[in-house]
């Protein structure tokens, strides 16, 4: 749960909406090849907040595309049903989702409270201010960016281990540390949902808001 006190704790019916969402466009992607563009007065004050947020789509435990953004640029929903779609058609690491891999698909949803910069001098003063289990990362060096969410803490509980990792996906020396390396930290809040489990208790009728238009997946 988010704990940052620039960030919003989203009640339970928004956290669905957006599962309903993000699963709404997979589903368009699939039927039209297009990008779900919601219609944001339609949604609560809170989802129309500009924030960022991170898609993650698994099979049977497996990933099978990840997509989101750092910095916020547009409503938490708009950003939502283009992550979507991006983890599901554009990711560049996998093919696209077919319609078979939709039907068992892991939908995860995390939303990211606005980035805390820290100011530090050392390596030391960084893993001094980290919480391990609970901050997300973003390190940034030139034109290097990389970010991992706090699940990866679950893999990787040793902290020099994490940031070792971090600087390796970012394209840097994971050996070595920069003192012109810049670190931001955030939180999350993370909803899930099987499509599988969910599709017998869902009710017919799409509890989704209204769609304005849709663009061309590119």
């Amino acid at each position: 749960m988010l704990s940052s006190p620039e960030s919003i704790l989203l009640t339970d019916a928004d956290q669905q909406t957006l599962l309903d969402v993000a699963e709404q466009s997979i589903e368009i992607g699939l039927e039209t090849r297009r990008i779900m563009e919601p219609e944001v007065a339609s949604y609560s004050e809170d989802l129309r907040h500009v924030q960022s947020s991170f898609v993650t789509l698994r099979l049977q435990e497996q990933l099978r595309g990840s997509a989101g953004s750092i910095e916020a640029t547009v409503p938490l929903i708009s950003d939502v049903s283009c992550n979507a779609s991006r983890a599901a058609f554009n990711n560049g690491r996998f093919p696209s989702l077919n319609q078979a891999e939709f039907d068992d698909l892991i939908i995860q949803i995390t939303v990211l409270s606005p980035l805390r910069h820290l100011i530090t001098r050392s390596f030391g003063d960084v893993i001094a201010y980290i919480q391990p289990g609970v901050d997300g990362v973003v390190l940034r060096l030139g034109g290097h960016v990389a970010t991992f969410l706090p699940d990866v803490w679950e893999t990787l509980q040793d902290p020099v281990e994490f940031f070792r990792h971090l600087r390796l996906k970012a394209g840097l020396d994971p050996d070595r540390w920069s003192p012109r390396i810049r670190v931001s930290t955030y939180r999350t809040q993370r909803m899930i949902r099987s499509r599988r489990q969910s599709r017998a208790s869902r009710p017919s009728a799409s509890s989704t808001q209204p769609v304005d238009s849709m663009a061309e997946v590119t």
